[in-house]
């Protein structure tokens, strides 16, 4: 893989002429999933604080389908001049390893913004499941005749978190494609759902209200949102010791003057105390990061995740 993501050091001269009076409009965010989800969620508590630091609004628009990868195609394709970027979260690294050909690259295309931090996933069973611990869950997924329902927004009808439990434990599923997780969870609480692996986020108040039982979190550490709920590693499945993470990324070349002062607009909205607080009471933890590193986490996570369908031999034309 060509490790390029774009950083502000790292932009042709030219471009920073261009950028002297950025930005000259509002400022589009993309968002690859529907209403109401994790990144949602998070993109809009950045953007609505940003028309005084950049002097323009930022809007936030909503363009689920494929697992965000037509989000991704959009952005990739924009004018590089700071006006059109997008939050993504995970699945966009999937995308390299799953798909047979995208129209876009996902090492290459791209600026890195900001980072905006990481959360845990959680598997989560009806409130009404018979299923008290991942124990039972699995026991009952070897024993039953059909496969275990399970759904996720994810790519295509696939999520490396269930190809790492059919790993781990031999089990069979047949999993359902959202166009957001919400979608899939109110089929979950309904029962028409076995299980899923949801975004933190997204489920810690359905637990809480008692719609839902979360038996484990992906996080290397209890969430501080469940923190009653076992890790992954502590029932023995190392492999699922992975947090969700967020982050803003930008048309390749967009010019180093955009892509600092957004980043610079982003650090400061999540300094802002009532933005922390309602992110951490979303179960999302800050992890400042620079351009540069960000760039390079970014680089890795796509080596690392779009690994897993290779590995499954996982491949959509």
């Amino acid at each position: 893989m060509h490790r390029r993501i774009l950083v502000a050091a790292g932009l042709a001269l030219p471009f920073v002429a261009r950028a002297q009076g950025y930005p000259e409009r509002p400022v589009t965010l993309v968002v690859g999933y529907g209403a109401g989800g994790a990144t949602d969620i998070i993109a809009r508590t950045f953007a609505e604080r940003m028309q005084p630091l950049l002097g323009q609004p930022m809007v936030v628009q909503n363009q689920p389908g494929a697992g965000g990868t037509i989000a991704s195609d959009r952005v990739a394709k924009a004018a590089p001049d700071g006006h059109t970027i997008m939050l993504i979260a995970n699945a966009h690294a999937v995308a390299p390893g799953l798909y047979a050909r995208l129209p876009y690259d996902t090492a290459e295309d791209f600026a890195a913004v900001f980072f905006a931090g990481n959360s845990a996933n959680a598997l989560v069973v009806p409130a009404a499941s018979p299923d008290r611990d991942l124990a039972a869950l699995v026991a009952r997924g070897k024993a039953a005749a059909t496969p275990l329902q399970t759904g996720s927004a994810a790519l295509a009808g696939w999520q490396p978190a269930h190809q790492i439990m059919k790993e781990a434990y031999g089990l069979t599923l047949e999993h359902v494609p959202y166009r957001s997780g919400p979608q899939g969870q109110t089929d979950l609480i309904a029962g028409r759902l076995d299980f899923m692996v949801s975004n933190v986020l997204e489920v810690a108040e359905h637990v809480r209200a008692g719609r839902l039982r979360a038996l484990a979190v992906t996080s290397p550490t209890r969430s501080p949102m469940l923190p009653e709920v076992p890790t992954f590693a502590e029932l023995g499945v190392a492999a699922l010791q992975s947090d969700s993470w967020f982050g803003f990324l930008a048309p390749r070349n967009t010019p180093p003057a955009a892509l600092e002062r957004l980043h610079g607009a982003f650090t400061l909205v999540a300094a802002v105390p009532e933005v922390r607080a309602r992110l951490g009471r979303l179960g999302l933890i800050p992890k400042p990061m620079g351009q540069e590193e960000w760039g390079h986490f970014y680089l890795a996570e796509v080596e690392r995740w779009s690994a897993v369908p290779r590995r499954a031999g996982i491949r959509i034309e």
